[in-house]
């Protein structure tokens, strides 16, 4: 039989993993509201003996208490007995296993917006980034990081959560957060790693202090969030998102092995997350594919799969897989020249990111090392702290919508001469749905330049979607050279989301440039448009932007900002002459944008 080409040998190993007790010797509470431990104990005190309970969480809308017991407790006598003594029980759930079981929505109605208020943001600097071998990660190659396009992240702030502490002395940590544990083991240097790809390492082992080991978003502000081995509690790991939003976090990664851990707390802080996160924005939280290699019962094939219940997986999760040094799915080479994956495949994949041999942060002279899925996470943690520098007002489907239509395309046939696989199962599938999205690759190689253009800019935005690529970076070199349609950044930003949001207007802008782009190539072509027609399509964009229903809200300051621009445009259009003339000057510009187009003209 035939395989269809989106089919792959989908066996996740985890896939039975977790429960839902019915007995429960160690619970977390979600409640209404605040509750007094002292009635907490007197009511549950004749179900079990040595009952101790603990605060864990008192956030409005958030009220997580744990509850121990020296004996395992039925869950809905304990539910029952609370009710009827006047606690309101959102759920009570194991604070040690998984489970699938979907709580009760969060209340938000009343609740406020996070937002930083003790979390010090960083302004721009002057990095110096020196290209090497192992930094491939950062160009074209890797994620496409052209600074003048995007900038270093200046003004967001990256919360990483990992289990280890090793040389976090060499980071520039804003803050290191203790959640769950009081001591940090400091035999790995896997967290620091993470904050340093994402962003950066302190003077790197024998340099100098300019020797920084510069990452993909340098000048963004990192906190460490450490919690205690995976595996250990299923409720810290939610604990430590909530910690991280409610601190005004804008992204939140963690590569630690959390697979097969969805628990009804971690619902409620990735609810947390995408409705109240980032001042209502939403906080971006970014998780690894993982790996999997263990073959499912009756299989003689390695699973490669990302469990349907894994955090991963969660739709409001941003997962990401690793790429090679070529753009596609990462592949290693064993001792004996075979090929093997370094990833799950999976429906809910998002998107690829750097995680074949890449410069270690801590080492000079440069060693490489696999980043695997966990550096491909903060690599990408790092793509958006970029793209949130651009557009601090961007909200999580509007970031999603931005990165998936910026990747760059990744074949998933496996090229031919690559060599030898280990087994042709591994990378499966081999086609890719009409929406782009393939099991190993999801939509694309993250490229932040391409995202970061069509965030901050009208006209790069424009172009940047018909392929221009190149057009959109001259443009931001020459834009504020150009007076006559010289407009603010927050005007450009704003003007960015609407395009976003509406397809009519999006059409016009790249039908606008599409226009340009021809009379560039033969700028007599203008003779042959009525006079006024070019600055027309001006105006009326301009006229229609603050009119669009998906146009999110322009405050005064860039009300009168389009005003003044859309008064310009019209009074040229009142003479001829002005407006030929206007017209002119556009295709002028057009040129300077398709610079080769004048070459093609003279031959």
């Amino acid at each position: 039989m035939n395989r269809p080409p989106w089919d792959f040998d989908y066996r996740p190993v985890n896939a039975n993993a977790g429960g839902d007790n019915a007995w429960l010797d160690d619970m977390i509470l979600a409640s209404e509201g605040p509750v007094d431990p002292v009635q907490l104990t007197e009511l549950l005190g004749p179900l079990a003996s040595d009952l101790r309970v603990e605060p864990v969480l008192d956030w409005h809308p958030l009220f997580w208490t744990r509850i121990r017991a020296g004996c395992a407790v039925d869950r809905s006598g304990c539910e029952q007995r609370l009710q009827n003594g006047g606690v309101a029980v959102r759920y009570l759930a194991s604070a040690r296993v998984g489970s699938q079981r979907l709580p009760p929505a969060l209340d938000l109605r009343e609740s406020l917006p996070m937002r930083a208020v003790q979390w010090r943001a960083r302004v721009s600097s002057v990095i110096h980034e020196q290209a090497s071998e192992g930094r491939w990660f950062v160009a074209e190659r890797g994620v496409g990081v052209d600074r003048q396009a995007c900038g270093t992240g200046a003004g967001t702030r990256l919360a990483v959560i990992d289990n280890d502490a090793g040389e976090v002395e060499r980071l520039d940590l804003d803050d290191h957060v203790l959640v769950g544990v009081e001591v940090v083991p400091r035999g790995s240097s896997h967290a620091a790693q993470l904050v340093a790809w994402a962003v950066r390492a302190v003077n790197a082992e024998g340099g100098t202090s300019g020797d920084d080991f510069i990452g993909i978003a340098p000048d963004a502000s990192p906190r460490l969030y450490s919690i205690p081995k995976p595996g250990s509690d299923v409720f810290t790991f939610p604990l430590a998102i909530v910690r991280a939003v409610v601190d005004g976090a804008d992204v939140v990664v963690c590569a630690t092995n959390v697979d097969g851990q969805w628990s009804p707390m971690l619902d409620d802080a990735l609810e947390l997350a995408s409705c109240l996160g980032r001042n209502g924005c939403g906080t971006a939280v970014v998780l690894p594919c993982s790996r999997e290699t263990s073959s499912p019962q009756g299989s003689v094939h390695s699973s490669l799969s990302l469990a349907a219940g894994d955090p991963a997986a969660d739709p409001r999760v941003f997962c990401v897989a690793p790429s090679g040094r070529d753009g596609g799915w990462f592949l290693w080479r064993d001792r004996r020249g075979r090929l093997h994956p370094f990833a799950n495949r999976g429906p809910a994949l998002r998107w690829l990111a750097p995680g074949d041999d890449v410069a270690l942060p801590f080492h000079s002279p440069e060693i490489l090392a696999h980043a695997e899925s966990s550096g491909a996470s903060a690599m990408a943690a790092g793509v958006l702290l970029l793209v949130l520098g651009r557009n601090p007002k961007l909200t999580l489907p509007e970031i999603e919508s931005v990165l998936t239509s910026t990747v760059r395309g990744v074949e998933p046939e496996i090229p031919a001469g690559v060599g030898a696989l280990a087994d042709r199962h591994d990378i499966l599938p081999v086609g890719r749905d009409r929406d782009g999205h393939n099991a190993k690759h999801g939509y694309g190689l993250l490229h932040a330049s391409r995202a970061c253009l069509l965030v901050s800019d009208p006209i790069a935005f424009a172009l940047v979607s018909i392929g221009e690529d190149q057009a959109a970076l001259r443009w931001v070199e020459i834009h504020d050279e150009q007076h006559a349609l010289s407009y603010s950044s927050d005007l450009g930003q704003w003007v960015a989301r609407v395009l976003l949001a509406d397809a009519s207007l999006r059409h016009a802008a790249c039908a606008l440039v599409r226009l340009l782009r021809l009379l560039a190539l033969r700028p007599e072509r203008l003779r042959d448009q009525a006079v006024g027609a070019l600055l027309r399509l001006v105006t009326m964009l301009l006229r229609d932007l603050p009119r669009s229903r998906q146009a999110p809200p322009l405050d005064a300051s860039l009300q009168q900002e389009i005003s003044a621009l859309l008064d310009r445009a019209q009074r040229a259009a009142l003479d001829p002459v002005t407006a030929r003339e206007t017209e002119k000057r556009m295709c002028f510009l057009a040129l300077a944008l398709w610079p080769a187009a004048d070459s093609r003209l003279v031959a």
